[in-house]
């Protein structure tokens, strides 16, 4: 705990976010949503290695979505440093309905006016099934604003996905909701570090200061992942 300006101690919550390491739908282009693909053997390697690296920070909590590649992701670095993983499924990724588990080529086939739709950024385009973008947003930042509570003044690994993690940048920075048509747009590398840092005091309203966004040089030598959520 540190102090301000005008003497009074800030608390300062670490979050460590994570995008899981690659998983079968990274490699192949298809939309993991919800769906149980597992990581591939690049991504296994990537979890190990951030494991190890997240242990030399010394963590007190580690808090992951409940889908199988990012507990897969949270299962390396609880092996790495010790932490009993907390589930947390508002972390999930966006549900694109009937869109997850398929190749692009075959969403836009199966279902050419949703995809149209979606393609354009259309706030209002839910395939059947699926999340809005506001939904998605309002859970992803429950969750976050719930776990800095929950974990206050602790270092905290968050494990999540590529379209959560936007979700939760937006909201550290104040941006709202996607759905608003910001000009903005972050799609980190799996098994990156994003570096947050949440400090309240005594005195004066919190606030979210960043400290890294999309850190991969733990992961060096070993390839770059796909882009795809």
């Amino acid at each position: 705990m540190n102090a301000g300006s005008n003497g009074s101690p800030i608390r300062r919550t670490v979050l460590y976010f994570v995008r899981h390491g690659e998983a079968d739908s990274n490699r192949d282009g298809r939309i993991g949503g919800h769906s149980p693909v597992p990581l591939t053997s690049l991504g296994l390697r990537q979890a190990a290695i951030t494991g190890r690296f997240l242990a030399g920070v010394a963590p007190t909590a580690l808090v992951s979505s409940d889908i199988v590649r990012a507990r897969q992701t949270a299962d390396a670095i609880s092996g790495a440093t010790g932490l009993s993983i907390e589930l947390e499924p508002r972390l999930r990724e966006r549900s694109l309905g009937v869109f997850d588990g398929l190749a692009f080529a075959e969403a836009e086939a199966r279902y050419p006016d949703a995809w149209r739709r979606l393609t354009a950024r259309d706030p209002g385009a839910v395939p059947d099934g699926g999340e809005t973008t506001d939904q998605v947003y309002d859970r992803v930042c429950a969750g976050v604003d719930e776990l800095v509570e929950r974990h206050a003044g602790g270092r905290v690994v968050v494990v999540t996905h590529g379209l959560a993690l936007f979700h939760a940048f937006s909201h550290v920075c104040g941006l709202g909701s996607p759905s608003t048509h910001q000009r903005v747009f972050v799609l980190v590398d799996n098994c990156s570090i994003t570096h947050v840092e949440h400090r309240r005091g005594d005195g004066g309203d919190p606030r979210w200061h960043i400290v890294r966004i999309n850190d991969v040089a733990h992961l060096a030598g070993l390839g770059d992942g796909a882009d795809a959520a």
